[in-house]
């Protein structure tokens, strides 16, 4: 039914164990060998005496077939892999409107708080922040749910597929390998999300509870996680006193730390946006070699943003900075976006034209 197995995976990875096209000496071959033995089930039985007596490496014609065998191994794996994904993406559409969009991204490396079954539904928490989205928490519930295997750790990789009576989900997780396999068959599933605000992200020079409270927007709603439940919390009873910081009569922590870690907001709030802000035009030279880095930031982002327009300004730009200098990183990028546009004036393109090669 599922292509993802944990056997599979297994294979997966003990394929690429070898390191294709590099050379190794004795202490590598040997430490390649322990790594090798680890997967010594998953290979074709032919490679496994070669790996247990350490003679692998020294059969070209043994050393070849193996060489051969990864490659294969991980070609059929990633093409299986992309058919997958492609499937997911297909599957995901007929999803509740509340769960389409973190199916519709990834929850690899998400950590699995908690999962239980509630009569006919299964809860599911993800703690997101080591992972590859911008919600922080995700609660997944799902419907008419059935479940077998072992869920733990970290969610790693999944499969959807549509069955009869809904949809079945295949999950590996792992604290590391070997992976836990889990299968979830649902009518339907439904999600909510919570963010870190802002400020926890970049908090800057941010210091003492009041300074953070300072700096959250008030005009959104808070939370905390208890057990599988998003608890709303009241921003204007946010106190702290010599027992604590509180909402209300609710505990968030004994220190600053502390409460930070368990407050949540409704709301996506990109901590970077401020490094998109335009600079003026006539600020924008001085601005791309100011001291503040922020500024800085701000000033090529907005050279970008204009394009050909800013053609004189990034001219002057390159004909002042020196090459050789360690800031010439952020001007090659420049020269070379604005040599492509064909914005550059002959002296400028000479300046910089081994760096645009």
């Amino acid at each position: 039914m599922f292509f993802l197995t944990r056997e599979r995976q297994e294979v997966f990875n003990a394929a690429h164990t070898y390191p294709f096209g590099e050379s190794f000496d004795a202490d590598i071959a040997e430490h390649l060998y322990e790594q090798l033995t680890e997967f010594i089930d998953v290979f074709p039985q032919k490679f496994q005496s070669g790996i247990i007596e350490q003679t692998l490496f020294r059969n070209d014609t043994l050393m070849n077939e193996f060489e051969e065998w990864c490659n294969v191994t991980i070609e059929q794996f990633r093409t299986k892999s992309h058919a997958i994904y492609e499937k997911r993406e297909a599957i995901v559409e007929h999803f509740h409107a509340t769960a389409r969009t973190v199916f519709s991204k990834s929850f690899h490396d998400g950590e699995i708080l908690n999962a239980e079954q509630q009569g006919n539904k299964f809860m599911f928490l993800l703690d997101m922040s080591g992972g590859f989205m911008e919600e922080s928490i995700v609660q997944l519930v799902f419907h008419d749910a059935q479940t077998e295997g072992i869920l733990e750790g970290f969610y790693i990789y999944d499969e959807l597929l549509t069955t009869e009576a809904g949809f079945a989900l295949r999950v590996l997780s792992s604290y590391g390998s070997p992976y836990a396999e889990w299968t979830i068959f649902f009518k339907d599933v439904t999600a909510n999300a919570l963010y870190r605000p802002a400020v926890y992200i970049e908090p800057g020079e941010i210091a003492t509870w009041d300074e953070y409270v300072a700096a959250l927007n008030s005009n959104d709603t808070f939370y905390i996680v208890k057990d599988m439940r998003f608890v709303e919390i009241d921003f204007a009873s946010l106190s702290q006193t010599e027992n604590g910081i509180f909402a209300g009569g609710l505990l968030l922590g004994g220190t600053f730390e502390e409460a930070r870690e368990r407050i949540y907001c409704a709301t996506y709030e990109d901590p970077y946006a401020h490094l998109s802000e335009p600079i003026p035009t006539d600020e924008l030279l001085s601005a791309m070699f100011d001291e503040d880095q922020n500024l800085r930031v701000r000033a090529f982002n907005t050279i970008f943003a204009l394009g050909e327009s800013a053609a004189y300004i990034v001219n002057e730009a390159l004909r002042k900075v020196e090459i050789s200098t360690d800031e010439n990183m952020y001007f090659s990028i420049i020269a070379s976006h604005f040599h492509q546009l064909g914005c550059l004036e002959d002296d400028v393109k000479l300046k910089w034209l081994r760096e645009l090669e």
